[in-house]
């Protein structure tokens, strides 16, 4: 069986591939989105999503470590490594202490950062290249994939948010200086404003067209444009308006 989702959260992505496990379908592969599961018996595997100081890769330590421990490596995905273990062989967490903890939210953190960058890099320069055409299909395409890359940066940076909130937690819990709230001063941006972005990037990327078409395709760029605007604009004040 295979399944799509995407998650940000590994949290979140953790619960769901042990609620599957539940149901009798263990998770035996990851692509892009796409999980792949077998049956097994209902609750046979218990699983975790750790981050890896790797891209594509654990370090051989690690891998020995984790193989001491009886929990195996199901798959890696950029930085990201799925592991599972037997359920009768009891509990399965990764990080029991709060310091192990902080480290490794962190390490998230950091990864979350710097692909938020990238993204708001790559934004720039497709606006760079609408800004330097004169064809209305390509400034509609580059503007429109702007749009997404910055839908992007900013469910990023809600995930930065969410971890700098954990990691004030666990600091408090071990007496340790809270850190730098950041930017956005620990309020996380609403999920409306990458809803808006990914509308209206979508909406500039609908050419032109003639024919008994043309009428439909206007509609739907329109409606899309309206839609979007009302997601940013709801976005922007339900942002500014949220408790920290």
């Amino acid at each position: 069986m295979i399944t799509f989702r995407l998650y940000t959260d590994k949290e979140k992505e953790t619960e769901y591939l042990n609620e599957m496990s539940r149901k009798g379908y263990a998770m035996t592969g990851f692509l892009a989105g796409f999980f792949r599961f077998e049956a097994c018996r209902p609750g046979e595997y218990l699983y975790q999503v750790d981050l890896t100081e790797g891209f594509f890769r654990v370090k051989k330590d690690y891998r020995e470590f984790m193989r001491e421990m009886n929990v195996e490596i199901v798959c890696l995905w950029g930085p990201w490594v799925i592991l599972r273990k037997k359920a009768v062989e009891g509990p399965f967490e990764l990080y029991t202490d709060v310091e192990s903890s902080i480290e490794h939210y962190e390490r998230a953190r950091w990864m979350f950062k710097i692909a938020a960058v990238l993204e708001i890099a790559a934004a720039v320069v497709e606006l760079v290249c609408a800004a330097n055409s004169q064809d209305k299909a390509v400034i509609g395409m580059t503007l429109g994939f702007a749009c997404l890359l910055t839908a992007l940066a900013i469910v990023f940076i809600r995930q930065i948010v969410r971890l700098d909130k954990i990691l004030a937690g666990l600091r408090e819990r071990s007496c340790v200086e809270p850190g730098n709230s950041g930017l956005w001063g620990r309020r996380k941006p609403s999920v409306l404003l990458p809803i808006g972005l990914l509308l209206n990037g979508i909406a500039l990327m609908i050419t032109e067209t003639e024919g008994p078409a043309a009428f439909w395709f206007g509609f739907a760029r329109g409606f899309l444009h309206v839609v979007s605007l009302f997601c940013l604009i709801a976005g922007i004040l339900y942002t500014c308006h949220r408790k920290r």
